[in-house]
């Protein structure tokens, strides 16, 4: 690969783009962004493995005007879904105008855009397999890539495209999504002398200057430690899908000692209602520190009749005092208070600040967040299988069966935090 593959430096193009305010310097590539046309020239094969706010849709995008503005050239850019493609789109074509280069065909619906020297700007969804058949590409830019569930869409689709041009890339950008997604795998094949086609390189925030050392500051604060590692510091290890790091030997206790109405500690409950899925209703002890879950009631396709018979057995057993439901459930939240004088709170529905909240517990040294091996069990089994969901760009737990008991957990657990301001802030 002697001859280059950009007839266009793409970072001095980056330069002449024009700015929305005058008054704003020219446009420098930082340290990421210029490996990646590095990593290009070199290698058919390029894996851009970069945190957030590192700049690497807007430079691929960079790059790709840069082979567009060459005569001829096809430039296809693959994203999970439109939503997530539609960032590049919209920058290339940004540019275009900017620039104000002429073109034969502009169309948005279809997403498509041709210029007058032939080359061709083409957005597709890996969602839609059948448009991905037969599309030649001199550079094909995946997007988000860890995000597509497998590599069908590249191997089976896309790969056999790139053929059709003797000199074409394929460059795949992303954040990490764990060691069992396919695209550690295409990583791991840049340091592999068998994959010679192959590069790929790893960086964190610190690759762009220009990121707020505050504004990094704030997100590791609201972010659970893990999501931070994948998010910011590109770690493949963190983000395996589970949400709570909990060891059975640590977190799950005989917790008899702790008997109903004990007066050295308050009595919560959290309540996630289910129609046809679960009702969860979770008891959980605290100091004002720690919280220690001892009893559950966990049940299906009941009527409220019964669910309520449910929870007041164990509010009467354990003397709750405060109950955290969800905050949409007004309805139920009414009946349950008109009928069966059992009186709720509105839980604090912020789900991945709640979900940093309970693993700050998990991760204490000593912890501070305990099971009852005996009396909760399936909170327990729902904490070990609660996963995020990898075909999300924003962190999301999976919604299924073990949302029920962990989403009633967050609700109690993270709406006491905060309506009781001394001991939220002494964590």
């Amino acid at each position: 690969m002697t001859e280059k593959f950009f007839k266009i430096d793409p970072a001095k193009l980056a330069e002449r783009i024009p700015q929305n305010d005058n008054r704003l310097p020219a446009i420098k590539f930082n340290v990421s962004q210029l490996a990646m046309i590095s990593g290009l020239e070199d290698n058919r094969f390029w894996v851009h493995i970069a945190a957030r706010r590192t700049g690497k849709s807007f430079s691929a995008s960079i790059l790709a005007l840069a082979k567009l503005l060459e005569p001829g050239q096809s430039v296809i850019v693959v994203a999970p879904n439109f939503t997530l493609s539609s960032i590049i789109w919209e920058f290339v074509t940004d540019f275009i105008r900017k620039l104000e280069l002429e073109t034969i065909r502009f169309n948005q619906k279809d997403k498509v855009v041709q210029l007058i020297n032939g080359s061709t700007f083409r957005l597709l969804s890996a969602n839609n397999r059948d448009s991905l058949v037969g599309r030649g590409a001199n550079l094909l830019i995946v997007d988000e890539a860890a995000i597509i569930e497998d590599d069908e869409y590249f191997t089976r689709d896309l790969a056999p495209a790139l053929s059709t041009y003797a000199d074409s890339r394929a460059l795949f950008i992303s954040t990490p999504r764990g060691q069992e997604n396919y695209l550690y795998d295409y990583y791991l094949r840049g340091a592999d002398s068998e994959f010679r086609d192959w590069g790929s390189a790893r960086f964190t925030y610190e690759a762009n200057p220009l990121l707020s050392l505050d504004a990094v500051e704030a997100s590791r604060k609201a972010m659970p430690a893990s999501l931070f590692a994948q998010e910011y510091l590109c770690d493949w290890t963190t983000f395996e899908g589970q949400i709570y790091p909990l060891d059975e030997d640590i977190h799950v206790k005989d917790l008899s000692d702790i008997y109903p109405r004990d007066g050295r500690f308050d009595f919560i409950a959290g309540l996630d209602v289910g129609y046809r899925d679960d009702t969860a209703f979770i008891v959980i002890a605290t100091d004002g520190e720690a919280f220690y879950i001892v009893d559950e009631y966990v049940a299906r396709e009941k009527t409220t009749s019964q669910n309520a018979e449910g929870f007041q057995e164990l509010i009467d057993k354990w003397n709750i005092e405060n109950i955290y439901v969800d905050s949409a459930a007004q309805q139920l939240r009414a009946d349950l208070a008109y009928d069966y004088d059992i009186y709720c709170d509105n839980a604090i529905k912020s789900v991945n600040d709640g979900i940093s909240a309970i693993q700050t517990l998990i991760e204490m040294d000593p912890p501070l967040l305990y099971i009852d091996k005996h009396a909760a069990e399936n909170t327990f089994s729902s904490l070990v299988k609660y996963k995020w969901n990898p075909k999300t760009e924003k962190p999301k737990p999976i919604h299924d069966w073990s949302s029920h008991c962990c989403d009633a957990l967050r609700y109690a657990i993270y709406s006491y935090q905060k309506n009781t301001i001394g001991i939220y802030s002494a964590h």
